[in-house]
C-alpha cells in the first residue's frame, strides 16, 4: 500500500494553454471516437428507442412553447400529440423483433411535421385509451431549459419534418458526452496514474455500449453525467491537495447545476463533504490545513445554495423532496397500491434488480427479456473488469485506499437510491421491474473507471502497457455482440440471416434516418480511421520498451 506521500498533496500550477497542448494527440482521438461512435447509434436505434425519450422530447418542446413554463406540478402535464411525428416504433417496450428492414418509410421530404401530428393536442395512450401523462415534471428544469434554447433555434421547427428537429436535439445530447474520455483522462492523470493508464480510462468511456447509446438520444441523463464527470475531476483535485477557493466555488457550481437538473444530484454534497473531509486527513499533520479545509468546504456549499433552493421549493409545496409525477397527491403510492411484503417476491424482485442494473449498465436488449445472450455475457465481462481492477487496487494500490472509498462513494449512493426507488414500487404494486436502470450510475461512471483502471498499475510495467490495447479490444468485442443483438431486435428482416438481409437492414436504417448518408457516411469512415491508428497505437505502447512510453 502507498503512503501518502506517492500521491503529490500540492496542486500543479500551469496555465489553460498548456494544458490544452499537454493532452496527448490519442486522447483527442478517443474524444473524436466518442463522437463518431454517439453518432452512429443515432441510426442504429431510431428516434424514441431509449428510455423515457419521446417523453423528454415533449417536455423540451413544451417548454420552447411556453406551454411548461412556468414549470408544471406533476400530474399535471400531459405529452402532446405532435411528438408522434419523429418516431416509427412505440415508446414502451417492444414485444418481439421489430423487422424494420421489411417496411416502407416515408420520403424525407413528406415526413410528418409536429403539427401534422396533432400538435399540443394529447396523445392518447392506445393500451387504455388515456391521455399520456408526462411524468419528467417530477424533475428540475436546467436540462428542459437547455434543451427549449436549441429547439426555438431550429427554424420553424413545427412546420419542419420533425424528425430532423429530433435529430438535431441527439446531436446537441452527442456534443454532451462528448468530454467525458477527456474527463476521465483528466482525473486518472491527476491522480497520478502511471502511464498509458490514463489513455485506458479515457478509452474505457467509449467501450460501454450503453453509455454511447444514452449519450446519442434526447435524455436529461446525459448533462447529468457530464456535470458527475466534471464533479470527479474536481473531487480527485481535492483528494490530491487542491484546497483552493476557485476549485471549492467550481465545485460547488457544478454541484449545483446537478442538483438543478435531476435528483439523483442529491447525494452530491455530502460526497464533496467527505472529499473534503478525506483531502483533511490526508494533510492532517500539516500546520493550518484544517482551517483551509473547512474554508474551501464552506465555500463549496456556498456555491450549492441556488440548486439546493430548488429541492427547498419542493419540499414547500409538495412536501417531499423528488414528487412523483405522475400524480398530484404524493401519497398515491400508500393510498392507491396494495401493501406488498418482502415474503411476496421479495427475492425476485432483487434478483431482477441484480440482472438489470448490471445488464442496463453495459448493453440494452430493448425488450426487457433477460435473454443470456451474447450481450447480457458481455455485460458481465465488463463487470468482471470492474471488480477485479477494483479489488486489485483496494488491495495493491496505486491509489490511496480512502481516495478509491470517496471516488466510488457516488455509485454506492446511487445503488442505494435506485434500490429504494425500486423496492416501493414493489411493495406499492408488487412491480418487480420498476426503475431498474443501470444508466442511473453513470453520473459516478468516470470514478468507477478510474478505480478500476488503476488496479493495473500494480502491475508490472511490461504488463500495464498493454492496458489501452486490453480496454480496446475489450470495448471492440463488447459492441460488436451489441449491435449483433440490436440489428436482430430491431433491423433485421422476418427469415434466417444472410448477408443479404443484413444489407437490406443497413440500407434501411440509412433510409430511415432524417438525414441519411451525408450524416453518416463521415461518421462511419472516421470511427473505422480513428479505431485503426488507436488500435496500432495502442500496440506500439504495448511492445514499448521500459520508460519509453508516450501517448
Amino acid at each position: 500500500m502507498p503512503s501518502s506521500a506517492s500521491v503529490v498533496d500540492v496542486p500543479r500550477p500551469a496555465q489553460a494553454g498548456s494544458r490544452v497542448r499537454a493532452v496527448p494527440v490519442a486522447v483527442w482521438l478517443v474524444v473524436l471516437l466518442q463522437v463518431t461512435v454517439c453518432l452512429l447509434q443515432t441510426a442504429v436505434f431510431p428516434n424514441g428507442r431509449s428510455p423515457d425519450e419521446a417523453k423528454q422530447v415533449d417536455l423540451v418542446l413544451q417548454v420552447s412553447d411556453g406551454t411548461a413554463w412556468p414549470w408544471p406540478s406533476p400530474g399535471t402535464l400531459v405529452t402532446n400529440a405532435g411528438v408522434q411525428a419523429g418516431a416509427v416504433l412505440p415508446p414502451d417496450r417492444l414485444q418481439g423483433a421489430a423487422h424494420l428492414a421489411d417496411r416502407t418509410f416515408t420520403p424525407r421530404a413528406e415526413r410528418p411535421s409536429w403539427t401534422d401530428a396533432g400538435g399540443a393536442a394529447p396523445w392518447i395512450y392506445a393500451v387504455d385509451g388515456e391521455p399520456f401523462n408526462n411524468q419528467l415534471v417530477q424533475h428540475p428544469p436546467l436540462y428542459y431549459v437547455l434543451g427549449a434554447a436549441v429547439a426555438r433555434a431550429v427554424p420553424d421547427w413545427h412546420d419542419a419534418p420533425f424528425d430532423q428537429v429530433w435529430m438535431i436535439l441527439r446531436w446537441v445530447n452527442v456534443l454532451l458526452a462528448a468530454p467525458l474520455p477527456l474527463l476521465a483522462w483528466a482525473t486518472a492523470r491527476r491522480l497520478r496514474l502511471p502511464e498509458p493508464l490514463p489513455l485506458a480510462a479515457a478509452l474505457a468511456i467509449v467501450a460501454i455500449p450503453e453509455l454511447t447509446h444514452l449519450a446519442s438520444s434526447v435524455n436529461n441523463d446525459n448533462l447529468l453525467v457530464l456535470l458527475g464527470a466534471v464533479a470527479t475531476w474536481l473531487v480527485a483535485r481535492v483528494l490530491t491537495g487542491d484546497r483552493s477557493a476557485r476549485t471549492a466555488l467550481v465545485l460547488g457550481g457544478v454541484t449545483s447545476l446537478a442538483l438543478l437538473t435531476k435528483g439523483f444530484a442529491l447525494m452530491m454534497p455530502a460526497w464533496v463533504a467527505v472529499a473534503y473531509a478525506a483531502s483533511w486527513w490526508h494533510a492532517r499533520r500539516t500546520r493550518g490545513v484544517a482551517g483551509a479545509t473547512v474554508a474551501a468546504a464552506l465555500w463549496a456549499a456556498f456555491a450549492m445554495l441556488p440548486g439546493l433552493a430548488w429541492w427547498g421549493r419542493n419540499l414547500v409545496l409538495y412536501g417531499a423532496l423528488q414528487p412523483h409525477g405522475t400524480h398530484a397527491d404524493q401519497g398515491y403510492l400508500t393510498e392507491v397500491g396494495g401493501h406488498y411484503t418482502w415474503a411476496d417476491g421479495g427475492v425476485r424482485w432483487l434478483h431482477r434488480l441484480t440482472d438489470r442494473m448490471i445488464t442496463l449498465f453495459f448493453v440494452q436488449d430493448q425488450a426487457s427479456l433477460m435473454r443470456h445472450d451474447a450481450s447480457w455475457w458481455a455485460a458481465r465481462v465488463g463487470l468482471a473488469a470492474l471488480v477485479v481492477g477494483t479489488v486489485v487496487v483496494l488491495v495493491r494500490g496505486p491509489l490511496r485506499r480512502l481516495d478509491v472509498l470517496v471516488l466510488l462513494l457516488p455509485a454506492a449512493l446511487l445503488t442505494a437510491v435506485v434500490a429504494k426507488g425500486s423496492y416501493e414500487q414493489f411493495v406499492a404494486f408488487r412491480n418487480l421491474g420498476a426503475a431498474q436502470q443501470g444508466r442511473y450510475l453513470y453520473m459516478a461512471a468516470v470514478g468507477m473507471i478510474v478505480v478500476a483502471v488503476a488496479g493495473a498499475g500494480a502491475a508490472k510495467e511490461r504488463v500495464r502497457r498493454w492496458t489501452p490495447a486490453l480496454v480496446l479490444a475489450i470495448g471492440l468485442g463488447m459492441h460488436t455482440v451489441f449491435q449483433v443483438d440490436a440489428w436482430k431486435i430491431l433491423w433485421m428482416p422476418a427469415g434466417p440471416w444472410s448477408p443479404a438481409a443484413t444489407w437490406a437492414a443497413a440500407g434501411a436504417m440509412v433510409e430511415l434516418h432524417p438525414f441519411g448518408w451525408p450524416a453518416l457516411a463521415p461518421a462511419a469512415l472516421a470511427t473505422a480511421a480513428v479505431v485503426v491508428v488507436l488500435a496500432v497505437q495502442a500496440v506500439r505502447l504495448g511492445r514499448a520498451r521500459p520508460h519509453g512510453m508516450t501517448v
